[in-house]
């Protein structure tokens, strides 16, 4: 994080504007990274994450550095979160009966959650079967992907890189 090499090559490339942010629906570190504090532990919270005490990182810049650094203090905060979660585990045995099939509700659903690269929504229209007729999976690493072609206007080919392992995508989840 220190080390004047890597900050020449990541502080002021790849700059992600609050606004593009918005504009294209980034979510996650990507966003925070722009200065956007959103988190759908804190801002929409589910499971328990209202019972636990942990910040959220975020940048300045937009800068490939800001995503970089939003991160590696959010693996932080897992570490956190984990701890705490471990602090209230109650003695003795784990055992919870999960039914053998899920049956999404009737009609149409949609549910999110925080995950490492942003917002994992899932859409699903069901008749109560245990197999929903529709579903759609809203994935941030392709919606991450989109906003490449214009935060790359002006920089150097050398900095294309830097800027698209800033953004963290996967791209099994991008061709899917």
């Amino acid at each position: 994080t220190g080390n004047p090499i890597f900050q020449d090559r990541t502080k002021g490339v790849g700059i992600l504007t609050k606004e593009q942010a918005i504009q294209y629906g980034v979510t996650g570190p990507n966003l925070r990274g722009s200065g956007i504090k959103f988190d759908l532990r804190k801002d929409e919270p589910y499971c328990s994450y209202d019972k636990f005490n942990f910040d959220i990182p975020i940048g300045e810049n937009g800068d490939c550095f800001d995503r970089y650094w939003v991160r590696i203090e959010e693996m932080k905060q897992s570490a956190k979160i984990i701890e705490q979660a471990l602090d209230g585990l109650p003695a003795g045995e784990c055992n919870a009966k999960v039914p053998r099939i899920l049956r999404p509700p009737m009609g149409e659903a949609y549910a999110q959650l925080e995950a490492p690269r942003g917002a994992l929504g899932i859409y699903t229209v069901s008749d109560a079967n245990d197999k929903p007729y529709r579903v759609h999976v809203r994935a941030p690493s392709f919606i991450n992907l989109t906003m490449l072609q214009e935060i790359l206007v002006g920089e150097k080919i050398s900095d294309v890189i830097a800027t698209l392992g800033s953004i963290d995508i996967v791209l099994g989840e991008v061709d899917r």
